[in-house]
């Protein structure tokens, strides 16, 4: 998995690289296809201009924009506001969508939620994978998924790895799940 050589990509200097090679890969690939699909992409990746401008290129030439989802990796904090803010406005006017992954770890933040004006919001394993057993996870889901639903944001509940967590996520009310 990623977690193996992202470390590894950094220190070398070629993450910047390796990201332009999937955001490419993943639009090629899904060029033909009728599903939609997400890239992660870092608070690096959108404050780097070469990558964001490539990121903007690739999707104002793809024939589905609509079809994109950006998926920004919350665990990294979002301090660089006007930058994000910047880049989510305009792949949102191209027609792109946004996502906040591993929402409920980090710097987690419902301040910034409603300022960045995301359509997904993706709730974190570890606080997911324990709805069934621990209270303080249960209503921290049904905390943020009600919030969500007030602000017009879909909720996906990360690492629903069997029947019980479904159930229990469906009727919360979250809106897509994610299996491990």
């Amino acid at each position: 998995g990623p977690l193996t050589f992202l470390g590894i990509a950094k220190s070398s200097k070629q993450y910047a690289k390796l990201t332009k090679i999937i955001i490419q890969k993943s639009f090629e690939w899904f060029a033909d296809k009728p599903y939609e699909f997400s890239i992660n992409i870092s608070v690096e990746d959108i404050l780097d201009e070469d990558t964001r401008g490539f990121i903007y290129e690739r999707l104002k030439n793809f024939s589905k924009p609509k079809r994109v989802i950006f998926e920004i990796i919350e665990s990294e904090g979002i301090e660089s506001y006007p930058e994000v803010f910047e880049f989510v406005a305009k792949v949102k006017s191209i027609g792109a969508k946004i996502a906040i992954d591993d929402f409920g770890t980090g710097y987690s933040n419902f301040a910034y939620l409603m300022k960045l004006d995301v359509d997904f919001l993706k709730i974190d394993s570890s606080i997911i994978q324990n709805i069934n057993t621990d209270k303080n996870s249960y209503i921290i889901t049904k905390t943020i998924v009600d919030f969500c639903k007030q602000i017009n944001v879909k909720t996906v509940a990360e690492y629903v790895a069997d029947g019980d967590l479904f159930e229990i996520a469906k009727n919360l009310g979250v809106d897509f799940v994610q299996g491990y």
